[in-house]
């Protein structure tokens, strides 16, 4: 996605065991908070506008928001009443008090504070003058509430707002319904044929004429259209596309503007540049009409803004991951095929000559001016330097580790999703909603670009194969032309189960993966998708101790670990013929996965729901039941030794005690004793329990395959790419006097840049192993954040380094001697002095060619 274009504002992120141990009144500065990672740089949203324009009344520059939010990690939910209560929090004198949980932040155990002095106003601005008497789900009131904290980028306001009904269709399908809800501790299972459901074609999107999108271009200074972008607005949040709407309704609609809205009032839509649907303002019910809704907003200090920017190009080829693959069906040389263009990548990459490094690293002109891959791709004579000789082997490494747990490489991207625009236009005429997509279409400029008429589909997180989709691609002219705005958004049918497929895809900006690898397209299989019953929750008049009980509830979804169930019993399903009781009970539990998944995300709405059975996963609850046990979920598959340390670590100890322990008894390795004709009963049980015990699951699962195969043409390889002692790093050294006071202020700088980068990498390390077991590991977002992390810490690095030692040559001279003379921290050096290195680069490879 293009990226929104905002400031960031310094704020304290701290836990409440800290805060405890201070007794909740916590004296820290902004350099202690630096170093522990306590001090985080947030994105300007809309929250930072209220405050500064509506509360405050200052230049929301000038406003240092760390006396004004912070973020409270909830370490222990023991902590979480006193953290709430009504006495807060205090930090460095300033006493902060709950504001809301987002979505996000709750998955993370973090809660948004408010200075105690300013949240009664900030929490009254943010109700934007709703009806306070509307009933409402307390978890979905701080959903809507949180919608403030999203990163956004303001826009102009649109001359005109019709706000109309959602389009709906009907439509028959075959599902699998699973529900939970009776006495069985397992849930019901039934297969439901050409059941009658409904489609929200435009849940969560909107539309505006084509001239009101050419000035949101101007607002967020872009040099191109595009195809869509998400709003943020009072209890607002969808994706807006550009639409021939005034077109529409002469060709369509008799030249008939008067178009009814959602509180039955006539609009004149010519007066409208914007269409937002009822699922898109979620609290439309709270206002009385249009009128009174911008009013309010603009009172509030609201406004549009956006939080995504569809972009200009696609990407034609992107990474696969285990989710993707590990339901197929692979035969040996579907695996070969579909590993090969890897598998070249990264032997390629081994050559070590300049230019396959250069291509394997995707360097170019647009890299990063402040990294040694840009100085890399500015001079040849850097692949002598041992740094980046020692940075591209681990880059090597990792793509290798990566390929094994699925990363593999297939032309496709990710596109935004949306319903048919179509549709909509003709719900909201009052006409026969047809669409111009049938049941298994969509449609995609991209791939029509590309010649291509049908693709797979994807959507993360996702448990099973009836969570993929493939769609005929439909390349019609009426197509072609009304949706010629549209030109990088994947658009969807609304005449199928498409979304129900894709674990409850709506059209709020989720993203599907698609491509047309013929490997993936030859062995994909339709299946019904899964029907999870739900139980909804009371809508009650919001109160603050309803809406921190839901904060509460919705702490530490455990989702990841559902999912990571999931993946392990597909191992399991590998042992078992595909006829066998066996195997029809696992993929019983595979579908059920999906249903657990929407359950642990359910339980944020206070809905209480029944666990996965315990027998599913854990080998104790089993008892002496061998039934049971031979399907239980309990370890990890073999390919998770790349995602895990410490399982690796487990298994590769385990293989050399089995062996020493193999060639004690019987004088051979484990491997030979499994080749032998005929065996002893004695042999036999040592080599059950081998297998019984082992700490992976080894089975012919597709992701074992996968990750067998790449080591089997990956293991031994080595990187011709070898060290030159000719390197001199003098070479980009200029004549400039160095004095010792710079000198010695800079060695107390990057002394103190380790420190803060040990803690940073101690702190990661220790998320990483929460994230793994949670679907995050596809939360965009996440990755979001920590690149922004990491690039406010180089920043400030940066300019400290510059306040230091003033003069650029000299700067450069001393971190050269410093890192490289005296083998100090040379990440230091590439944060600090990357631009100025890569300047003196090219100035070298003028005076080059200048002399030839």
């Amino acid at each position: 996605m293009a990226g929104i274009s905002v400031p960031q504002y310094e704020i304290f992120k701290i836990g409440t065991n800290k805060l405890k141990y201070s007794n909740w009144d916590l004296q820290i500065t902004k350099e202690e908070a630096f170093k522990y990672q306590e001090l985080i740089s947030l994105f300007e949203a809309q929250e930072f506008r209220i405050m500064a324009n509506k509360i405050l009344e200052k230049p929301i520059w000038s406003i240092d928001f760390s006396k004004i939010f912070m973020q409270v990690v909830v370490d222990k939910k023991s902590d979480f009443a006193r953290v709430t209560g009504k006495k807060g929090v205090t930090i460095n004198g300033v006493n902060y008090k709950r504001f809301v949980g987002t979505t996000g932040g709750l998955k993370n155990n973090t809660l948004l504070f408010c200075n105690s002095q300013y949240i009664d106003k900030l929490n009254e601005l943010c109700e934007c003058k709703r009806d306070p008497d509307t009933k409402l789900v307390p978890a979905k009131y701080e959903a809507y509430k949180a919608l403030t904290c999203s990163a956004s980028q303001p826009i102009c306001d649109p001359h005109g707002i019709l706000v109309v009904k959602d389009c709906i269709t009907q439509y028959f399908a075959d599902v699998i319904s699973l529900d939970d809800d009776g006495d069985s501790k397992e849930p019901t299972r039934e297969i439901i044929k050409d059941k009658a459901l409904e489609n929200n074609v435009s849940d969560g999107f909107n539309l505006c004429t084509i001239q009101y999108m050419q000035r949101v271009a101007e607002s967020l200074g872009l040099d191109y259209i595009p195809g869509g972008v998400c709003l943020r607005n009072a209890w607002l949040k969808g994706m807006l596309y550009p639409f021939p709407i005034y077109e529409f309704i002469e060709k369509y609609n008799n030249g008939n503007y008067m178009i009814e809205d959602i509180w039955g009032n006539m609009q004149d839509i010519r007066q409208c540049e914007m269409i937002i649907t009822e699922s898109s303002l979620k609290l439309w019910g709270a206002y009385d009409n249009i009128e009174q809704y911008v009013n309010a907003y603009k009172e509030c200090g609201y406004g549009f803004s956006v939080t995504k920017i569809s972009p200009h190009v696609l990407e034609e080829q992107r990474e696969l991951n285990y989710q993707y693959l590990q339901s197929y069906e692979f035969t040996d040389e579907d695996v070969e095929e579909l590993c090969a263009p890897t598998i070249n990548y990264l032997k390629d990459a081994m050559c070590g000559d300049y230019s396959s490094t250069v291509k394997f690293l995707g360097i170019n002109e647009n890299t990063d001016v402040n990294s040694w891959q840009r100085a890399l791709y500015t001079s040849e004579y850097m692949l002598g330097d041992p740094y980046i000789i020692d940075s591209v082997h681990r880059y090597i490494k990792k793509k290798m580790n990566d390929a094994k747990i699925g990363k593999l490489f297939v032309k496709g991207n990710y596109q935004i999703a949306s319903g048919d625009p179509f549709a909509l236009m003709q719900s909201i005429c009052g006409l026969k909603i047809t669409g111009l997509l049938k049941a298994n279409e969509c449609y995609s400029k991209f791939w029509i670009d590309k010649n291509e008429d049908e693709i797979v589909l994807f959507r993360s997180p996702m448990t099973s194969h009836n969570n993929i989709r493939m769609c005929n691609i439909n390349n019609s002219d009426e197509c072609r032309y009304w949706y010629q705005y549209m030109n990088t958004i994947m658009i969807i049918n609304g005449w199928d189960s498409f979304c129900m497929a894709e674990n409850g895809e709506d059209w709020d900006s989720d993203l599907n993966f698609s491509t047309n690898n013929p490997v993936m397209k030859r062995r994909y299989r339709y299946l019904p998708a899964i029907e999870c019953v739900q139980r909804n929750a009371e809508k009650i008049v919001v109160t603050e101790a309803a809406v921190k009980k839901t904060n509460k509830a919705g702490m530490g979804n455990q989702v990841g670990t559902i999912t990571n169930y999931v993946t392990s019993m597909m191992e399991v399903q590998s042992h078992f013929e595909k006829d066998s009781p066996e195997y029809k009970e696992l993929e019983y539990r595979i579908e059920c996965g999906q249903l657990y998944q929407q359950n642990e995300l359910d339980k944020i709405k206070g809905i209480i729901a029944k666990p996965m059975e315990s027998s599913w996963y854990n080998l104790g609850a089993c008892g002496e039941n061998k039934y049971l046990q031979s399907l239980c979920a309990y370890r990890k598959p073999y390919f998770m030794i790349y995602v895990y340390d410490e399982t690796k670590r487990q298994y590769k100890q385990y293989i050399k005690e089995s062996n020493a322990k193999c060639y004690a008894i019987y004088k051979c390795s484990i491997e030979d004793l499994h080749n032998k004709d005929t065996l002893t009963k004695e042999q036999e049980d040592f080599l059950f329990w081998y297998e019984r015990k082992m700490p992976v699951g080894t089975g012919n699962c597709s992701m074992n395959q996968i990750c067998k195969y790449v080591e089997s043409q990956l293991d031994g390889y080595k990187s011709q790419l070898h060290k030159d002692s000719s390197f001199d790093y003098n070479t980009l050294k200029v004549k400039r006097r160095c004095t010792e006071e710079h000198r010695q202020a800079l060695r107390e700088l990057e002394q103190y840049y380790c420190e803060c980068i040990k803690e940073y990498k101690k702190k990661q390390g220790k998320e990483k192993g929460i994230q793994l077991n949670r679907t995050d590991i596809f939360d965009k977002q996440d990755e979001f954040d920590k690149y922004y992390q990491r690039a406010s810490m180089v920043e400030m690095f940066k300019k400290k380094a510059e306040e230091i030692c003033p003069n650029d040559d000299e700067r450069m001279n001393i971190i050269l001697d410093m890192t490289y003379g005296y083998k100090g921290n040379r990440q230091f050096c590439w944060d600090c002095i990357g631009e100025l290195i890569i300047k003196r680069l090219e100035e070298m490879e003028e005076e080059v060619v200048y002399t030839e």
